[in-house]
């Protein structure tokens, strides 16, 4: 596992949520990606841990709370993202959630909430980092 970003070199978050082999994504309600679903996160405010703000944007975004979260990889992104254009590189740290509980609901610029398995994400608009992140953690359940 890579080593835990500095907050320094992080702009966002996102917060993999994962129940029954499922992935819980938001429909962004807003640009850049308006109608794509994501894991939930967004930026970092200042003077917090990317942790921390994972944490935050998890509960902020659909009411789950988690206990803490483990860092699994760091996407950038720049103008040429299709899916999420940036003028300069953008970069998100992505977490897993720790014992997430409560009920998925949409809130703060969450359109909808939706869990689903990685088979079931192709029938969305759905990023390519969160496909190869899902990817990556539903082969470790096979395992």
């Amino acid at each position: 596992m890579d080593q835990i970003p500095l907050s320094a070199t992080v702009d966002g978050v996102s917060a993999v949520c994962i129940r029954d082999g499922a992935f819980l994504l938001v429909e962004r309600g807003r640009e850049p990606s308006k109608g794509w679903l994501a894991f939930p996160g967004g930026r970092r405010e200042e003077d917090e841990t990317p942790q921390d703000a994972a944490i935050r944007e998890l509960y902020e975004e659909t009411g789950i709370v988690a206990t803490g979260v483990s860092y699994l990889t760091t996407v950038t992104f720049d103008y040429s993202t299709p899916e999420f254009p940036s003028p300069k590189p953008f970069r998100l740290a992505v977490f897993l959630a720790h014992d997430p509980t409560g009920e998925a609901v949409a809130a703060d610029d969450a359109a909808a909430v939706h869990w689903l398995r990685v088979d079931e994400m192709a029938a969305f608009d759905v990023t390519e980092s969160v496909l190869e992140v899902a990817y990556d953690l539903a082969s470790s359940f096979e395992s």
